[in-house]
C-alpha cells in the first residue's frame, strides 16, 4: 500500500527560537514576581494555618506551572487520592490567592478565593494588611 501522506506538501517548521527566548522572558518575569511577592503571603498562610487549621492544611503555589501571568498560592487539606497526571492535585485548594494582573503581566492586586464556599470572591490591595484583610473576608 502506497503512503497517503507522501504527495501532501507539508511546510516547513517554523523557527521557534525567538519564541524560545519570548517564553524564558516571560519565566523570568514571572520568577521575578514569586519572590517578590511568595515570602509575605506564605507568611500569612502559615499564621493562618496556624490559628486555624493547624496539622491538617498544608499550603502550596502554582510556582512550578509554566505560566508567564499565572502567579497564585494556596491551602487546603492533603488530597486523599492521588493523580498521576497531575502532581500539582497533591492538595485540595480550600483557600486559594492569586497575583492579579494587568494585560502587561504587572501585578495589580490579589483575588482571594474560598473553594467551600465559590461566592467569596474578594479582591484587595498588594499590601500585607490588605492580603490579611481579604482572607478574613472570604473566611467569615
Amino acid at each position: 500500500m502506497s503512503n497517503p501522506f507522501s504527495e501532501i506538501r507539508v511546510k516547513p517548521d517554523e523557527d521557534i527560537t525567538e519564541l524560545g527566548d519570548e517564553h524564558r522572558q516571560r519565566m523570568a518575569k514571572r520568577d521575578a514576581i514569586y519572590s517578590k511577592y511568595d515570602p509575605m503571603v506564605n507568611e500569612i498562610l502559615d499564621l493562618f494555618i496556624a490559628a486555624h487549621r493547624p496539622g491538617v492544611w498544608v499550603k502550596d503555589s502554582d510556582c512550578s506551572r509554566s505560566y508567564c501571568c499565572h502567579v497564585a498560592w494556596f491551602a487546603g487539606p492533603k488530597e486523599t487520592h492521588s493523580d498521576p497526571y497531575d502532581k500539582h492535585h497533591t492538595l485540595r485548594r480550600r483557600i486559594e490567592i492569586q497575583l492579579e494582573m494587568d494585560s502587561l503581566c504587572n501585578p495589580t492586586g490579589f483575588k482571594v478565593i474560598n473553594y467551600e464556599s465559590v461566592d467569596k470572591i474578594i479582591h484587595v490591595g498588594l499590601e500585607k494588611d490588605d492580603l490579611i484583610r481579604g482572607i478574613k473576608a472570604v473566611m467569615e
